[in-house]
């Protein structure tokens, strides 16, 4: 079993000095083996923080449906979602609220074809898009408004009670 020295920081095998592990003899396939192991761990890392699956295609084979990037804004009478979905239509777009959150789902289409004498050209996309956010407070799901420009959808979500502004208070440091 690897673990790191907490000294080193380097991985050894239980119970075996830095003396010994200086002398044991390595062979080329334990240093690939490690890099892999790096690799397959930023490679998760990176996928995890930005957007899952770098492939089209998720761990059991299926077709991920990326997450739209999303910023939610509280104004004190409503709030105010913004969502990035290039390439979407608004046909295409799936907008569910409830007084406790929010579901944004797009799936996009594309097909185009070419023939000419010598040739025959023809290309499919797909994409889908899937985002659920709940909110911090009850919003009125019948008075909500949405409007889809440029590939960008902002959603205006009015709060059932609205929060006073508060102001900011400055705090003396000493």
């Amino acid at each position: 079993m690897m673990r790191k020295n907490k000294k080193t920081n380097l991985a050894s095998r239980s119970g075996e000095t830095a003396e010994e592990r200086a002398l044991s003899p390595r062979g080329s396939s334990d240093w690939f083996a490690e890099m892999d192991r790096w690799f397959d761990d930023l490679r998760n890392e990176f996928e995890q923080k930005f957007w899952g699956p770098i492939a089209p295609f998720g761990r059991e084979g299926v077709l991920a449906a990326r997450q739209p990037l999303v910023d939610l804004a509280d104004n004190g009478r409503e709030f105010i979602l913004t969502a990035e979905l290039p390439g979407v239509k608004k046909e295409d777009l799936d907008l569910q609220v409830t007084p406790e959150g929010i579901e944004i789902g797009a799936e996009s289409r594309q097909e185009r074809e070419d023939r000419g004498k010598d040739y025959a050209y023809r290309e499919r996309s797909y994409s889908s898009f899937r985002r659920a956010l709940p909110f911090p407070e009850e919003v009125l799901p019948d008075q909500v408004e949405a409007k889809l420009t440029d590939g960008v959808l902002e959603v205006l979500l009015p709060k059932k009670e609205p929060t006073p502004k508060r102001e900011p208070v400055k705090v003396r440091v000493e």
